[in-house]
């Protein structure tokens, strides 16, 4: 598929959930302090804090032979048929086989949902004309630029390059944005209304199971019968995630409210990308 990502999923008999999916690039190390103890001569590093241990994967969380199997068979029929049956049949694989069940599908986009959800909050703040959270952009400040530099500018600054991961987070965010603000050439915060941030988070969790699923298809969709049939097949496979994550994340949305925290936002990005993997786990 064409859609990228930048770490490899876990190959089977391996943890659902790799090691690196939840990690934050490492600190850097503090700057050296001005009042040393005595005798300790200057420049001398301190002794590195021990990491906390993580803890290791149980048995059920170990991924089968095969994992990839029914899901990519399924994947292949739709590539050669482009019946939307067998879309879903696909994804149904994927949800239930693939991933290890929608709990585990969160957590292989923990950092992602973390990343975007302070994005889309600060989206939110500005659109309410509040002030930015302690240390993260203020969006507001963008205002009277281009629509499409100013979305480079709120990745940039919520999705550094050099995170782990960088291609999950960094598309989804973009592309949800890029939705909400579709039809504006210049950008202003006062567009960043209650239904823009419902499409943003919305187009936001239906990417971040879209790009999962394109991970794990492989080639599959080589089996279409051109490249121009490959490139449709995925877009309707994106549209068709993007429709679940409309319909069972619209509800939510509407009972959460205004959500305008970094922590508050990441919690709800997982709840919905879970009740969206968890329906299509659903799906024969």
């Amino acid at each position: 598929m064409g859609t990228s990502r930048s770490k490899p999923d876990s190959p089977p008999q391996r943890p659902f959930v790799p090691p690196w999916a939840d990690q934050d690039p490492a600190a850097p190390p503090p700057a050296p302090d001005a009042n040393l103890p005595p005798g300790q001569p200057p420049g001398q590093p301190q002794p590195p804090t021990p990491a906390a241990p993580q803890p290791q994967p149980q048995p059920a969380d170990i991924a089968p032979p095969r994992r990839y199997s029914g899901f990519r068979t399924a994947l292949g029929n739709f590539a050669s048929s482009g019946d939307r049956r067998e879309a879903r049949t696909a994804l149904g694989h994927w949800a239930r086989t693939s991933t290890g069940g929608s709990r585990a599908g969160v957590a292989r986009v923990a950092r992602a949902a973390r990343t975007g959800g302070a994005a889309l909050a600060g989206v939110a703040r500005a659109g309410a004309g509040l002030a930015p959270v302690a240390g993260a952009l203020d969006v507001r400040t963008l205002a009277g630029l281009s629509v499409n530099v100013a979305i480079d500018r709120i990745v940039d600054a919520f999705c550094p390059p050099g995170i782990l991961d960088e291609d999950v987070a960094r598309l989804a965010i973009g592309e949800a944005l890029a939705t909400a603000l579709s039809g504006i050439d210049t950008f202003d915060p006062a567009a960043l209304d209650a239904n823009a941030v419902r499409v943003a988070t919305l187009t936001f969790v239906g990417e971040l199971v879209f790009v999962q699923v394109a991970g794990d298809g492989g080639q599959s969709l080589a089996a279409a019968p051109s490249p121009t049939a490959a490139a449709q097949r995925e877009a309707d496979l994106r549209s068709l995630v993007r429709e679940v994550a409309d319909v069972i994340g619209t509800p939510i949305l509407e009972a959460a409210g205004n959500v305008l925290t970094p922590a508050a936002m990441t919690n709800l990005v997982s709840r919905l990308v879970q009740a969206v993997e968890a329906e299509i786990s659903t799906w024969e």
